[in-house]
């Protein structure tokens, strides 16, 4: 049966109902875990061959194919996990288990839409970037990435669970953004208000440990903490955006998740 959630106050449910989800299914954190790693160990490779390269040519020419497949391979690599996620998330929200190995099951039977996404998500970041850094349009910018975000929200669940290409999804997605904008900006509201005390705290905190403020060794193995913990809140919010994506896209559309 579809849900029917129209409003603000129905967004904010959708996300507490989503924090909710992640919390009877940890292993949905695994995927922003191994993604890290993933990353990690893609972007070393990059900067490695890239080192050897100028080493021996000597020219930055020869970098720009590097730069561009580095960037490519992280953004596809992001995106996969991203899809992977969705998959779990959808069967956690169906009432199933989350399972990591299902969910990147799934991410390998989409690879046509996540490469496609891949590529559109890093030219947009590229045009958002380069609008961003002229004088007096910073904050046209600063706009135009938020409303992209708002806009393709449903992008990768539409990727995860009807195997749309990229270029459907994303139109897709603009459509539903449009239809269902009030529950999705109250369950973003919702989401950015729990996490302002957190973003408080931990914007202190670095400034305390950036800014040399703290002189002992307790003092700063404390911060450290406390920068760790924000790190984990701020990954776990990911998680649970992608739950509220997942959920708010099964209530607009009635997809169900994908049998592996």
């Amino acid at each position: 049966m579809i849900r029917l959630a129209m409003g603000v106050l129905d967004g904010a449910k959708i996300m507490r109902d989503s924090v909710a989800v992640v919390r009877r299914n940890a292993a949905l954190l695994w995927f922003p875990a191994i993604s890290t790693v993933c990353l990690a160990l893609t972007a070393g490779f990059w900067v490695l061959w890239g080192a050897s390269l100028y080493e021996t040519n000597g020219r930055p020419l020869v970098l720009v194919p590097l730069v561009i497949g580095g960037l490519y391979s992280l953004s596809f690599l992001g995106v996969f996990f991203s899809v992977a996620l969705a998959a779990a998330a959808a069967e956690a929200v169906a009432g199933g288990d989350a399972s990591v190995g299902d969910g990147i099951d799934v991410a390998f039977d989409r690879l046509g839409g996540i490469a496609g996404w891949a590529a559109i998500s890093i030219l947009i970041a590229l045009l958002i970037g380069f609008v961003k850094s002229i004088k007096g349009l910073r904050l046209v910018g600063t706009l135009g990435e938020v409303g992209w975000s708002f806009a393709t929200i449903f992008v990768v669940p539409l990727i995860a669970l009807d195997d749309e290409d990229a270029a459907s999804a994303t139109r897709r997605s603009f459509q539903l953004a449009r239809e269902n904008w009030k529950t999705e900006s109250g369950g973003l509201v919702a989401l950015r208000a729990a996490l302002l005390v957190p973003g408080v705290i931990l914007a202190v905190d670095w400034s305390l440990l950036s800014g040399g403020h703290v002189q002992s060794a307790p003092g700063k193995a404390l911060l450290v903490l406390v920068l760790l913990c924000g790190i984990a809140v701020g990954v776990a919010a990911g998680v649970v955006r992608q739950v509220f994506a997942v959920t708010l896209c099964h209530d607009a559309t009635g997809l169900e998740p994908t049998a592996v």
